[in-house]
């Protein structure tokens, strides 16, 4: 009878029984690290220096490589699309809406961030008024009598410019050399950090059409306008830039500088490189009410309490919506991760894959419903490290007490779990490194000496009759591991440290094996045999 060989070894298929998985695929998996080719542990956290906001945290955001941004909810954060953004701004979504923080508020105390302002700049709701200080020329000639317009428009600290008001009554002046004194509302409250308003009034000829006049400080109560006609600045450009929804979710950055926040069954984009302004013009609804945003190569991924959607085009205004088949709502709004040329988010049945024109059950073939509940698929929160979906699950009371996770690798096909639990994560593109929160610490993964304790049990392995009786467990410390082996369901060995790589099994009887190995060394190679010379 040939020899069981175990070699390139996987993680578990919950969808196949223990008899008729592959060779190499493990029945139970947990803190296996299955890279190169071997069974090696996943080593331990090491403690990172960060000052979080106390409670649980459910939110992570790494600001200027050093700084650490916690937050108690769920919160979605991105960095400013801005080129050379002086300001270093991140644009983030939680319970409220939609926030902004920047490099002049942010790290000035613990927690961080510690200020941030609503996102977008609101119309004045107030017009202008004013009167004419007539000059006393020509008040016979009519022919340079103007009639004029004017409208007002805010303007943040970080130059963010909003739409303008209602307009002024009319203002008549009589010759070129008239000036108008003009009163300016101030607002009642300011939660966008409005630091100056601009005027603008309408030109000769016109009454639609407002040029520029000039800028003054928020306060400014009152201004004299003695701008001459030809001394104008240029029409008002920003009549569609109104602020995102209240209450805005999700917000992520898309490919071509745009950004885009969700509110019910509506997205709403924003204009390119300018974060605060959505225009009512690209905005599309879906069916559905909408549960999380994912940006991709192609667009955005709009996942739903439905059907996933697809929001694609070069340029807000020309972008359109289309509805994929699979009919998979998305559970929980931490699950979906862009992972490079598709998407991922949990469903009720498994993991959905999406990509630039279909969605299909990924883990279909690797694991069941019944067998995906154990995960507790509306609690999982997940990150995209070293290209596979590092998953945290259990917490269905917000507590921070949950269950583990696991790590689902798209290309092996298989699942390994963690004993670990995290409330919160953070996936760091420039150091490759996973950050979690764990119990109120901030750690990085797989980077302490101190590897844990990783188990891998093998299939069973239904043979009629069992003439095997050595074993060889490649390792190049094998008193880093343990073996437990059963036959027909029963132990009949279990060894805390293996002296030797190779030895003689107990005299095995009965129709079904299985072993299992524990510990913290590395296998590359497991080999069952009916002789030492075989092995």
């Amino acid at each position: 009878m040939p020899a069981i060989d175990i070699t390139l070894p996987r993680g578990e298929i919950p969808a196949a029984d223990e008899k008729t998985l592959p060779t190499s695929a493990a029945a139970f998996a947990e803190n296996v690290y299955l890279e190169h080719g071997r069974i090696q542990p996943y080593f331990d956290l090491t403690a990172v220096a960060a000052s979080l906001r106390a409670g649980v945290v459910h939110s992570l955001h790494k600001y200027e490589n050093e700084h650490w941004f916690s937050w108690n909810d769920l919160v979605h954060a991105v960095k400013s699309p801005i080129a050379q953004d002086a300001y270093r701004r991140v644009y983030y979504t939680d319970a409220a809406g939609a926030k902004v923080t920047s490099n002049l508020i942010a790290t000035g105390s613990n927690p961080m961030p510690a200020a941030s302002y609503d996102l977008g700049v609101p119309a004045p709701t107030i017009s202008i008024s004013g009167t004419v200080n007539d000059s006393g020329a020509d008040p016979a000639d009519y022919s340079d009598d103007e009639t004029r317009y004017y409208v007002m428009t805010y303007v943040t600290e970080y130059g963010e410019e909003g739409p303008q008001g209602p307009a002024s009554a009319a203002i008549e002046t009589k010759h070129p050399n008239d000036t108008a004194t003009l009163t300016l509302p101030v607002p009642t409250q300011n939660t966008q950090n409005i630091t100056h308003k601009k005027i603008y009034r309408t030109a000769v000829g016109t009454t639609d059409e407002f040029l520029f006049v000039a800028k003054i400080p928020l306060a400014t109560t009152t201004f004299i306008d003695d701008v001459t006609g030809d001394s104008l600045g240029g029409v008002i450009d920003t009549s569609t830039f109104v602020a995102p929804p209240e209450r805005a979710q999700g917000i992520v950055v898309l490919a071509n500088g745009s950004t885009a926040v969700f509110k019910g069954n509506e997205v709403c984009v924003s204009e390119p490189y300018l974060p605060y302004a959505y225009p009512f013009g690209y905005r599309h609804s879906v069916e559905y009410d909408i549960v999380a945003l994912a940006p991709s190569r192609y667009g955005v991924v709009v996942v739903t309490e439905g059907k996933p959607y697809i929001l694609s085009g070069g340029h807000p205004s020309a972008m359109g919506v289309e509805e994929l088949d699979e009919m998979q709502a998305c559970v929980s709004a931490r699950s979906i991760v862009d992972m490079g040329s598709f998407i991922l988010y949990a469903s009720p049945d498994g993991l959905v894959a999406v990509t630039e024109s279909s969605a299909r059950l990924i883990t279909k073939s690797i694991i069941k419903k019944k067998n995906w509940e154990q995960f507790q698929p509306k609690t999982i929160h997940a990150y995209r490290y070293e290209d596979k979906y590092f998953a945290f699950y259990g917490d269905s009371n917000g507590d921070g007490t949950g269950v583990g996770g696991f790590v689902f690798d798209p290309e092996d096909g298989s699942i390994v779990r963690l004993s670990t639990y995290a409330t919160a994560g953070y996936a760091d593109i420039e150091s490759d490194t996973l950050y979690l929160v764990i119990s109120g610490q901030l750690n990085s993964w797989n980077t302490a000496n101190t590897p844990l304790t990783m188990t891998w049990r093998s299939k069973v392995f239904d043979i009629p009759e069992i003439p095997f009786n050595c074993m060889r467990v490649d390792s190049p410390d094998p008193t880093k591991l343990g073996l437990k082996f059963w036959v027909d369901g029963i132990e009949v060995l279990s060894v805390a440290s293996l002296p030797v790589n190779v030895f003689k099994l107990p005299k095995l009887q009965g129709r079904a094996i299985q072993f299992e190995v524990t510990g913290t060394g590395h296998v590359p190679r497991m080999t069952i045999a009916t002789s030492m010379s075989e092995l």
